[in-house]
């Protein structure tokens, strides 16, 4: 029986609530039609690789399975619908979390931020963003260059901390405290350009801000680097090449000696989008153009492989309720006392539920 609404309304469950958009639900419901191309970017996976035995037996069941789950993923929902009020709550689903799943990626991107962010803001006057490059590879060699780079990374970690020393040069100056490495591969046709973002915090670090160095890496817009930079951008080559990391190596003027590129800089708000961003990108400007060798290429280079790795003070890192919510309670949405009927709905019908109110229950996140 509705209820004037100046009454109490009596309701099961407090719980909280927060509205869910109109534009927001019509991304949610492309996303699920863009995974329709990654699930049959898996069956013709699983399709070669047994026709040419080119995967083991259990790789190939693996991919059934995921291109099963992401076929699946966010398309029907658990809800419970208050007819009289023309309110549905989405009270769950059932998600793939597959590193190609563009429902996914967006949700795998906000567990992330809550869980570090709170720690990389407790450093927030000694925090800088650094970025680690090396030279595109091709799809084939992708595999090895990714964990190639995670290995250099932590020896690079080690001579940053003290572990490891050169002689001759004073890294321990900086006061390096601890990061967080995160790894992001573009890509352009058969072309693929991994490369490492940092969040990393230096008790000593107002050297940093010095830039006035000119490089190879300083470009049309004449960007100057800091003596640390200059000194990274040069480890990282010996590091990646193999090379000894010498005094005489590092700061000599050796012309058989390269660099990769290295900047770092103090972090920005906007930084947190790479951060913690998406680990495959087709194309700087579109993640979403991914063809089939494209994706061929990442799955097999990216099995096994972390995407983001804390060291120092942020290792070891447990998730925090960082949940904004100062959303209304589900009673402030009814007219009516009523119960609601539960039921799953695909995404489809519930994009066009036009006569309805949508709302979503706490702790459940919607991808887009």
């Amino acid at each position: 029986m509705c209820i004037n609404s100046m009454e109490p309304i009596a309701v099961e469950t407090d719980t909280l609530v927060r509205a869910v958009t109109r534009p927001h639900m019509e991304r949610v419901y492309r996303n699920i039609a863009l995974n329709d191309r990654v699930q049959t970017y898996y069956w013709r996976l699983a399709y070669t690789a047994i026709r040419g035995k080119t995967l083991p037996t259990a790789t190939i069941r693996s991919i059934g399975r995921r291109s099963n789950h992401i076929g699946t993923c966010n398309l029907f929902w658990r809800t419970a619908t208050y007819e009289a009020s023309h309110v549905k709550v989405l009270e769950g689903t059932c998600r793939c979390k597959d590193k190609f799943c563009y429902n996914c990626n967006q949700a795998n991107k906000m567990v992330r931020q809550n869980r570090y962010l709170p720690y990389v803001e407790a450093y927030s006057d000694s925090l800088y963003h650094m970025t680690l490059t090396v030279p595109d590879c091709k799809g084939a060699d992708l595999h090895e260059a990714i964990r190639h780079m995670a290995r250099c990374f932590k020896t690079l970690v080690n001579y940053l901390s003290g572990n490891k020393k050169v002689q001759g040069i004073d890294l321990l100056q900086y006061g390096f405290q601890g990061c967080i490495r995160t790894l992001e591969i573009t890509c352009k046709k058969d072309s693929y350009h991994p490369h490492f973002h940092v969040a990393a915090v230096f008790g000593n670090g107002d050297s940093l801000e010095h830039k006035h160095i000119q490089s190879q890496f300083s470009g049309r817009k004449n960007r100057l680097f800091s003596d640390f930079e200059v000194t990274i951008q040069r480890m990282w080559w010996l590091l990646i090449n193999r090379k000894r990391l010498t005094a005489d190596n590092i700061l000599g003027g050796d012309s058989g000696l390269g660099r990769y590129s290295c900047v770092v800089d103090k972090f920005q708000p906007m930084d947190y989008e790479n951060l913690f961003g998406y680990i495959t990108k087709a194309n700087p400007k579109d993640n979403r153009r991914m063809t089939y060798e494209n994706f061929k290429a990442l799955f097999l280079a990216l099995e096994g492989v972390r995407q983001i790795q804390p060291y120092g003070v942020f290792y070891g890192t447990k998730a925090l309720d960082t949940a904004d919510y100062t959303d209304q309670e589900l009673a402030d949405y009814l007219t009516c006392d009523e119960q609601p009927i539960r039921a799953y709905e695909p995404w489809g019908r519930l994009t066009h539920s036009g006569d309805y109110t949508i709302l979503r229950a706490r702790g459940e996140r919607l991808k887009h």
